[in-house]
């Protein structure tokens, strides 16, 4: 007979393993990125007053921009409030894409130097051995999710030309590979417009002290801005395809996402809710968000995985129940071992 310790961890896997039976779409928040060095929120509040206060400083907006931020210590909130001008929001779309490229760049010479990928390949692995399409929509900028494709020879699909870790495979045919449609629905960090033609491009490597005049780097940055520039290309077609994605999928797996993001969400609690499509929530951290819309009133389609107060995890079942387990099933690479092995 199982011991209550294995009738315990039996009882998650299996509730994981039924919830999640099918081919899932997966949405990828931050937290996703942050574990290999990319900037959380806050980082990239920090960075942009840093930056440029220097050049604004006299300028009545900024001012009250900054008020803002010191009241609410919320980036978003604060870009919301204040109504900056053009210059200054082109200048902070400049600076998030260079801190982000930064990162990003750093991230992928340390999968290099260490030989290691992202712990997220060890799912996509699992996702690519079996026909068909897999769906995957993230708000990060950054290309931890492009690293993680290519490092299991996954063909992905953004739109725009793929490729980024590429290895010499000897002439051999082509294998039979799951396509990854990938949906940046806030833009990558190499995307661009160029100004005179507004054509659309994608460069892995971007020469931003050449070519700054002449392009501007296609992220949505937070703010009152974002909604108007969601409903130009590449945005409007990425996240209508997305919600295609979506409304389609089986169920949801989401790692690293807080639900603080309108594009895409609205969708997923609605097929929750009315279509009672199971979620599975992987987070450090759980949001507000995440409680008010799961959390408060319950939800019987509807898993957190999150860390206990930094001892472990914290499972929130959906009947409610809740249990702890010493082991740290928030982490992707543990979360893989309860879900596959």
């Amino acid at each position: 007979m199982k011991s209550g310790r294995d009738e315990k961890l039996e009882k998650l896997a299996s509730t994981v393993q039924k919830m999640l039976d099918g081919s899932p779409a997966i949405l990828l928040g931050c937290g996703g990125s942050i574990p290999y060095g990319l900037p959380s929120m806050n980082d990239l509040s920090t960075e942009i007053q840093t930056q440029l206060n220097p050049k604004y400083s006299s300028d009545a907006t900024w001012q009250a921009f900054l008020a803002e931020l010191e009241s609410t210590k919320n980036l978003e909130t604060s870009l919301e409030k204040i109504v900056l001008k053009d210059e200054i929001l082109l200048d902070i779309r400049w600076c998030v894409w260079k801190i982000v490229s930064e990162k990003d760049l750093s991230a992928q010479n340390s999968f290099l130097t260490n030989n290691t990928n992202p712990d997220f390949s060890n799912i996509l692995n699992k996702f690519i051995q079996h026909t068909g399409t897999t769906n995957i929509i993230t708000t990060n900028y950054d290309r931890i999710i492009e690293y993680a494709i290519d490092s299991v020879d996954g063909k992905c699909c953004t739109g725009f030309s793929d490729g980024y870790i590429l290895r010499f495979k000897q002439f051999q045919s082509p294998s039979c590979k799951r396509t990854v449609n990938l949906f940046k629905v806030h833009g990558s960090i190499d995307w661009f417009k160029r100004k005179a033609e507004q054509t659309l491009h994608s460069y892995r490597f971007f020469n931003a002290a050449v070519l700054k005049d002449l392009y501007v780097p296609q992220i949505v940055i937070p703010g009152n801005s974002k909604h108007r520039e969601t409903h130009n290309d590449p945005f409007r077609t990425v996240i209508a395809k997305a919600d295609e994605a979506l409304r389609s999928s089986c169920g949801y797996l989401c790692i690293g996402y807080g639900f603080n993001d309108e594009h895409i969400q609205p969708i997923i609690i609605d097929e929750n809710r009315n279509k009672k499509k199971p979620i599975v929530i992987i987070t450090k951290d759980i949001t507000p968000k995440i409680t008010e819309l799961f959390l408060s009133n319950g939800t019987e389609n509807c898993m957190v995985i999150s860390s206990n107060s930094g001892n472990g995890s914290l499972v929130n079942y959906p009947n409610g129940e809740q249990a702890t387990f010493t082991e740290n099933y928030w982490r992707i690479n543990d979360f893989y071992k309860l879900w596959f092995e």
